[in-house]
């Protein structure tokens, strides 16, 4: 695992992509509403969409820390559970619909944060900025998120937060940014489609 002073460059270069001040950035860790798509099935076997093992595994991508995660369950909690489309998008362009942070979220297709990264800033989101929390016990038990709770930050620059997850589904949910949407390029109707299912006609006319 990365130290906390790697995973801290990490949290920055995550700011830097999605075009939020550096100067709203407070977190020090320690010095040591669109269509939601159609739903699939479950089937975990390998070969199935589901399954981590039908993926490359990319140089951003820590398979190990994914270990029986479920691409169609992170796809469910990007779209509907966790509402992440709503401020990233639904191809994770950083242009969702939710009026305060259009254009600001994080650009996920040209992201190069690893996995643990992507756990981490799930979790504990990014103090200071939009990008909320979503693990619970973020910033009530100090060894979530670095040791730090609610108390360490004044109220300007305090953690938002967001839809609670199971720390299974932020699992999902990463496996299904690093294989769907992290360095998938520009945005295809093949993409749209696959994504939409039975309402893609309706969602990706602007693709066609």
């Amino acid at each position: 695992m990365p130290s906390f002073a790697t995973r801290a460059k990490l949290f920055l270069a995550a700011i830097l992509v999605a075009a939020v001040p550096v100067a709203a950035f407070s977190f020090q860790p320690p010095a040591t509403t669109t269509d939601a798509p159609a739903a699939a099935t479950t089937d975990t076997a390998a070969g199935d969409p589901a399954s981590l093992s039908s993926y490359p595994v990319t140089e951003f991508m820590n398979a190990s820390l994914l270990e029986g995660a479920d691409i169609t369950k992170g796809q469910q909690v990007f779209a509907r559970t966790g509402a992440c489309l709503t401020c990233h998008g639904w191809n994770g362009d950083g242009m969702g619909k939710n009026p305060r942070s259009e254009g600001d979220a994080a650009k996920l297709r040209e992201s190069q944060l690893d996995t643990q990264t992507f756990i981490d800033t799930i979790s504990c989101g990014i103090p200071g900025t939009p990008m909320p929390y979503h693990n619970n016990q973020a910033y009530k038990k100090p060894e979530i998120c670095f040791d730090q709770v609610m108390a360490d930050f004044d109220a300007a620059n305090a953690p938002r937060k967001g839809k609670s997850l199971r720390p299974a589904d932020i699992i999902n949910l990463v496996a299904y940014i690093q294989t769907h949407v992290q360095g998938q390029g520009p945005t295809t109707l093949e993409q749209c489609q696959e994504f939409f299912g039975a309402s893609a006609s309706k969602a990706c006319t602007n693709l066609e």
